[in-house]
């Protein structure tokens, strides 16, 4: 993993998709961003991220449906996933995890969680991070 991991945002409301992107260039994360299932599915394939947070219920192409195809290729099913959804939560979080998302997350997103998350699977990002920062 280089010094500075990868996330890649996939949601479609922008307020919500800037805000995760300031919190998490701020923990010194390198973010992409994609605003709906397609250009999600697209920008995993071509910049390889090394984590996803992606809204279930995105235009074009369902979060689901672009999680089933990460699934399917060699070089992007081991990258760890985190869904967020806001209707329906409890349903949601075990059709998630049956597509092969590593976690599920709530909407509105709890940081603390968020970040919980990240450190676990992303294990020493947070080391490597302040340790490139302090270089």
């Amino acid at each position: 993993m280089s010094p500075f991991p990868t996330i890649m945002i996939a949601e479609c409301d922008e307020d919500e998709r800037c805000l995760l992107k300031s919190v998490l260039e701020l923990k010194g994360f390198s973010v992409l961003e994609a605003g709906d299932g397609q250009q999600a599915f697209d920008l995993a394939l071509q910049k390889h991220p090394d984590l996803i947070l992606i809204d279930l219920k995105l235009p074009v192409v369902s979060g689901f449906t672009v999680i089933r195809r990460m699934q399917k290729l060699a070089r992007l099913r081991r990258t760890p996933i985190i869904a967020v959804s806001l209707n329906k939560p409890i349903s949601h979080r075990s059709l998630a995890l049956a597509a092969g998302c590593a976690a599920h997350l709530n909407k509105p997103i709890e940081f603390n969680e968020l970040d919980s998350l990240i450190d676990q699977l992303l294990p020493g990002s947070r080391v490597e991070l302040t340790s490139a920062l302090i270089q």
